[in-house]
């Protein structure tokens, strides 16, 4: 039988291997790698990994992967296929497929949506279907974690409670104001960050200072709830590039 660890040793074994993952995501590393760092068998390991985060290890990888991906995009001029090899992919089709599934544009499109950003700056946007039941939701951005002044927020819902693939909903909003946001079927988890006001499009399209709200339990029917905002205390980026779901009229 294998030993029961305590709470405490599992959360520095999953600080090893969070820290390991941010700093060899790229380079292959497997799941396996990551439980036999942390001790464990990788059926044990990724049952302890799930349980903490929302999101298996495997997934946990392909996100740091995907961050890293549009980071490269945004901050040079290699061609994708250099970006996908460097983020650890054989295939640039793999790459492109997983990277547009996640992210919400091709890669080759990643840096004309930093572009279109900058002759037309993002403004408030609605996603979803307004014949839906809507939920009432309160945003409370405290001073003490707010960017700046004047921060946009995005509220979206999502299949899970982690930023993985695009949002099906969701609103843009120029204030931290409260809002009715239609229910979406099926994508029940309501996530949100905050941006500053005017912040250049690299930092729209990839945070670097992440200020996060998840509702605690799915939402399935109309009610009222509010979204406190601080700053996310887990490594998890946001994978949506969301000026990619506006669409300018």
């Amino acid at each position: 039988m294998t030993p029961r660890h305590s709470p405490a040793l599992e959360a520095s074994a999953l600080g090893t291997v969070l820290t390991l993952a941010r700093e060899r995501a790229t380079e292959g590393i497997t799941v396996g790698d990551l439980a036999d760092a942390a001790g464990y068998s990788p059926f044990h390991f990724s049952r302890l990994f799930s349980a903490v985060l929302p999101m298996s290890p495997g997934q946990y990888l392909t996100v740091l992967r995907m961050d890293a991906a549009k980071r490269l995009l945004l901050a040079g001029t290699d061609p994708v296929i250099d970006v996908a090899t460097a983020v650890g992919f054989d295939s640039l089709s793999s790459f492109a497929r997983r990277f547009r599934a996640t992210v919400g544009v091709p890669p080759a499109q990643m840096r004309q949506l930093a572009a279109r950003l900058a002759d037309a700056p993002l403004r408030p946007f609605r996603l979803g279907d307004p014949g839906q039941p809507g939920v009432r939701v309160r945003m409370v951005v405290p001073d003490a974690v707010r960017p700046s002044r004047d921060v946009q927020i995005w509220a979206g819902w999502f299949a899970q409670p982690a930023p993985l693939g695009v949002p099906r909903g969701g609103v843009l909003l120029d204030a931290a104001v409260d809002v009715e946001i239609p229910l979406c079927p099926g994508y029940p988890w309501l996530l949100a960050n905050v941006l500053p006001a005017g912040a250049d499009p690299a930092e729209q399209i990839a945070p670097s200072r992440l200020i996060v709200a998840v509702h605690p339990q799915p939402i399935v029917a109309p009610c009222a709830v509010t979204l406190r905002f601080s700053p996310a205390n887990s490594t998890v980026p946001i994978l949506t590039a969301l000026p990619s779901l506006w669409r300018p009229e």
